[in-house]
């Protein structure tokens, strides 16, 4: 962990001299403390190895109804005593919230999530990534291809505590592998997550973004137009993604920005689309409570297609007089409180069947370079990457160059089929997904 703080009680007595250093009406510790590692690959070989071990503690001070926040990695005691009183000093000078409801009181019910620290990954070496590396190396030289990419492993405590009360502690492992494969004029893509590093296959990894790589070779133009197309998880990943910030968390839904704004209870989406935000989904990475140190909640966003809730910090929760859901992201923040470990149910088709019923259509690998159009009408622009395919009479026949996409969430989200498998991509938890009618605005060159 990092340097001297390894451990809960060294965590909390840092907390507990925050805490007593402080003459604020109320006030906040945030710690964590990480230990994380990246070793970088591109043309086969390694070409960055890095770790970095930090504790960072962010103090928010409470004056009445201002409030100030002030952060540093100096866990010494002067370092403790600069940063409670500049959070001090800075909630003297804020502007009131008339609003602010107190930081939250000590409450039960978080129960720790089965798994969530693996001793193997926080000590995971370097020659450990670069064994897989390695494996990942040797997969792409049998196909005449070079790999870039990423293997990290990372482990992490949060003690939070409060003046009220309020005392938590989570400590979690997480690794990583992101393989591109890529060739004279293609590129294939595979990416692995877990809370254990030994879960992940790099070779298997590396053979997935491979194969798509050699079946993309001399790609074709494709016209825009509507297409039934098939998003691969980590292409689904990057909708749910976007929809969860513009429009799953209170304060979008408190400004009328959001989707939901005025439609609880609806049917948005179609009837086999649920939503849920899930911290304990044994394939997610989530923590048991949020970063004011309340319990989280497991929430339904989408239940068979009806708009059901957002999730709520406790300020957001006082305004719109609703449960605190146990979402607030660290204090200050611009965004109000986020899903943060989204789960979409599947459905009961393989995605290989899923591909079967297309006879004429588009296999999306990854998309980037996304950007909001629309907030309210949720509607997006992007690109595909490393990997579009077409698919006739069933089957994924042969590459094609890039396009640029215009396309409604919501409105996709109406006209889908799940596949019957999860899969874990970044913190969201989610199937492949089949849409009809997908807007393919443009083409590219590449």
């Amino acid at each position: 962990m990092a340097g001297e703080f390894a451990d809960r009680a060294a965590l909390d007595a840092v907390l507990d001299r925050a805490l007593a250093a402080s003459n604020a009406d109320e006030t906040e510790v945030l710690i964590a403390a990480s230990d994380s590692s990246l070793t970088r690959f591109t043309h086969n070989f390694v070409h960055e190895s890095v770790t970095e071990r930090n504790a960072q503690m962010s103090v928010r001070a409470v004056i009445g109804k201002r409030t100030g926040v002030a952060g540093t990695n100096r866990l010494d005691e002067s370092g403790i005593a600069e940063v409670v009183k500049r959070a001090y000093e800075m909630a003297k000078l804020s502007t009131e919230d008339p609003m602010f409801p107190g930081l939250p009181a000590s409450q039960d019910g978080v129960s720790e999530v089965p798994g969530s620290f693996d001793p193997a990954t926080a000590t995971a070496t370097p020659e450990m990534r670069a064994a897989a590396v390695a494996d990942i190396a040797k997969v792409m030289r049998v196909n005449d291809l070079y790999a870039a990419g990423y293997v990290s492993t990372q482990s992490d405590a949060f003690v939070i505590g409060n003046s009220k009360g309020v005392r938590r502690f989570h400590q979690g492992t997480d690794s990583a592998i992101n393989v591109k494969a890529i060739g004279s004029d293609s590129s294939g893509y595979a990416e692995g997550f877990s809370k254990r590093f030994s879960d992940l296959e790099p070779t298997a990894l590396a053979e997935r973004a491979a194969k798509k790589a050699v079946a993309g070779k001399n790609p074709r133009a494709l016209e825009p137009g509507k297409y039934t197309v098939i998003l691969e998880a980590p292409a689904f990943r990057e909708f749910l993604g976007y929809l969860s910030w513009i429009g799953f968390g209170a304060q979008p839904f408190d400004e009328g920005s959001s989707f939901l704004s005025g439609h609880i209870g609806e049917k948005l989406v179609g009837e086999n689309v649920t939503v849920r935000d899930d911290y304990a989904h044994p394939l997610g990475s989530g923590i048991p409570f949020d970063f004011e140190g309340v319990p989280r909640q497991q929430v339904t966003l989408v239940e068979r297609g009806v708009a059901r809730s957002v999730v709520y910090d406790s300020y957001y929760a006082a305004k719109l007089h609703h449960a605190n859901t146990g979402h607030a992201l660290p204090a200050p923040n611009s965004e109000g409180p986020l899903p943060l470990n989204v789960v979409v149910d599947p459905g009961s088709t393989p995605l290989e069947d899923m591909i079967k019923d297309v006879q004429h259509g588009v296999l999306i690998s990854r998309t980037w370079y996304i950007r909001l159009v629309d907030q309210k009408q949720t509607m997006i622009t992007g690109m595909t990457r490393d990997g579009l395919f077409l698919i006739e009479r069933g089957r994924v026949s042969k590459g094609l160059k890039n396009m640029r996409f215009n396309e409604s969430i919501v409105g996709a989200l109406g006209r889908c089929d799940l596949a019957s498998a999860l899969v874990r991509s970044e913190s969201h938890v989610l199937p492949a997904v089949r849409i009809e009618g997908f807007t393919f605005s443009s083409g590219t060159e590449f």
